[in-house]
């Protein structure tokens, strides 16, 4: 394991439950907005093309269900 990784595990053991709160809320915005950083990239750079043609290609074929 990484020292900073290490560093960063003590300070969270030591923080209040709320500070805790705070966190995570902060790490959930973050970690979201770097996934639709990464899912613009993909859509941009065309990775998903395939995937969204087969899943068309699938639903008209009825090998989809309704979830």
């Amino acid at each position: 394991m990484s020292s900073k990784l290490e560093n960063i595990q003590t300070l969270i053991y030591d923080l209040t439950k709320d500070e805790r709160g705070r966190l995570r809320e902060w790490f959930d915005e973050f970690d979201g907005d770097s996934w639709d950083v990464e899912f613009t990239a993909d859509v941009k750079g065309k990775k998903l093309d395939d995937r969204v043609t087969q899943a068309k290609a699938d639903a008209e074929d009825g090998r989809t269900k309704d979830v």
